[in-house]
């Protein structure tokens, strides 16, 4: 039973280390094998046939993904369907969505300027930001106003009000900083509650704007599938570090497929892959090294789990115990 315990954390730690292996599949150099001579040499071939061994299999994984078996769609911004060698792409973000955020930077610009200016009075970076932003600031009340222009034209008329009260507000802060310097804690306190309301009142129109959006994208998708084909679709959303955990998609994607809340890493992820950016590896491949990890912890490990986390960390929990009591 000892022995059978050592192979499976030994298979375990070799999986562990492949997973922060390069993402390009190369084969080891013939000059780069390792020196057979000596005990431990055989044990690092053997090793070095492994990793080979693993980047061909998440080769194979990958290649598998946004074909006829393995549907995918990715959510950064913008819908992307890969399947059948194919790509569709399918805008989320809408210009009533970029409008209200833009609108919404305003205070935001003026409160995060002052955040950031810790000297005791306006450095003159500051200033002229805050010169051309109240130079801005009545062109757009004025395009408010006029109903052919495109923010009067996108912005909801609920939300028109609120619009007009954060560019005055701000206007009105950004004015009593250039005369009198920086402002008191109660004239920020007075800023946040006048802005507030209109703030939270653009977040919520934003995210319903966002939702529709993608279910109506989604239902065009699942529409152009059969329902087994609907069951193999995977879902790859990159967000900010911030957002994570609740990003407005993964909520719908969860919802829709009936996963469970996302967890620490990847230990919940089943169907919904999260990645904090789609810049160091190609969405695909991060896809193809879960589901790989997954299969490989279920065959060898009998638990698929135990690779979406650090596989130690429960050795490591009962060791501090008696390394720090």
């Amino acid at each position: 039973m000892r022995s059978r315990s050592l192979l499976l954390a030994a298979l375990g730690l070799c999986l562990v280390a492949c997973q922060a292996a390069a993402p390009a599949v190369r084969p080891v150099p013939e000059e780069a094998a390792p020196d057979l001579q000596g005990v431990q040499d055989p044990v690092l071939a053997l090793n070095g046939l492994f990793r080979q061994q693993y980047a061909s299999a998440r080769a194979a994984y990958v290649a598998r993904l946004g074909t006829e078996e393995r549907p995918v769609l990715l959510m950064d911004g913008k819908l992307t369907l890969r399947w059948r060698g194919e790509r569709t792409v399918y805008p989320v973000l809408s210009p009533r969505y970029h409008m209200l955020k833009a609108l919404s930077h305003v205070p935001f610009s003026v409160y995060v300027a002052l955040l950031g200016n810790t000297g005791p009075t306006l450095s003159e970076e500051v200033r002229t930001r805050f010169q051309r932003t109240r130079e801005l600031l009545p062109v757009v009340l004025a395009a408010l106003e006029d109903p052919g222009s495109a923010p009067s034209k996108l912005v909801p008329a609920e939300l028109l009000e609120g619009q007009r009260a954060l560019l005055r507000e701000s206007d009105a802060l950004l004015a009593e900083c250039l005369s009198k310097g920086k402002p008191s804690l109660e004239r920020l306190a007075r800023f946040v509650q006048a802005v507030r309301p209109p703030l939270i009142a653009n977040v919520r129109a934003s995210a319903r704007d966002e939702l529709d959006a993608l279910h109506q994208h989604v239902g065009t998708v699942r529409a152009s599938m059969t329902p087994e084909q609907w069951g193999r679709v995977v879902v790859v959303i990159s967000t900010s570090r911030q957002a994570r955990a609740r990003e407005t998609s993964l909520q719908y994607f969860e919802r829709l497929l009936g996963e469970p809340p996302m967890g620490e890493g990847a230990s919940r992820e089943g169907r919904i892959v999260v990645l904090e950016a789609f810049g160091s590896r190609e969405p695909l491949e991060v896809m193809g090294v879960h589901e790989l990890d997954q299969d490989a912890a279920a065959g060898l490990l009998g638990d698929k789990l135990l690779l979406q986390s650090d596989l130690l960390s429960p050795y490591a929990a009962e060791y501090l115990r008696q390394l720090l009591p």
